[in-house]
């Protein structure tokens, strides 16, 4: 069975992961500098920087655990280019998603380290903002790329957690 042309398109055409973590790490700070730090005070419990530490460095962990496997399938980890292969393994076991997990962990856990409540309410907005801009049509993507193999993946693998 040919896949269908769209199945080599790139899913998207701009890496929208790095944009949209950085905008919501900048837009986070801003709030926090023109509030004049009024909800600090969400953040004031002394391990917020250990614990917003811990968390951090668990989702870097997991992106190299993801980075590695998609090596070893010899795919791209861009979230641009076409995938050649269906990552299943490794952490994919667990999530469909797990290098947007530790997106928005990284950005909850680098609130949490910068004490920035806005950073942290706008963690949310990322998650919906990756799903609608870079996990939905990676989703059309591999379904057009893999067809029932991937629905099959779809069907026993959650697309967050």
């Amino acid at each position: 069975m040919t896949p269908a042309p769209e199945a080599d398109a790139p899913p998207a055409r701009a890496p929208w992961p790095p944009i949209l973590i950085i905008l919501a790490l900048i837009l986070g700070r801003t709030l926090d500098w023109l509030t004049g730090g009024a909800l600090a005070g969400l953040l004031a419990f002394p391990a917020a920087p250990l614990l917003g530490g811990v968390i951090v460095a668990l989702a870097l962990a997991n992106d190299v655990w993801c980075a590695l496997t998609f090596a070893r399938l010899k795919t791209t980890i861009l979230p641009h280019r076409a995938a050649s292969r269906l990552a299943t393994e490794g952490a994919f076991r667990f999530s469909r998603n797990p290098i947007y997990v530790s997106h928005v962990a990284v950005v909850l856990g680098l609130g949490l380290l910068m004490r920035s409540p806005f950073v942290i309410l706008l963690t949310p907005a990322l998650a919906v903002a990756l799903q609608k801009w870079s996990i939905e049509p990676e989703e059309r993507h591999l379904l057009a790329k893999f067809g029932a193999q991937y629905q099959a993946y779809m069907a026993r693998t959650r697309r967050w957690l």
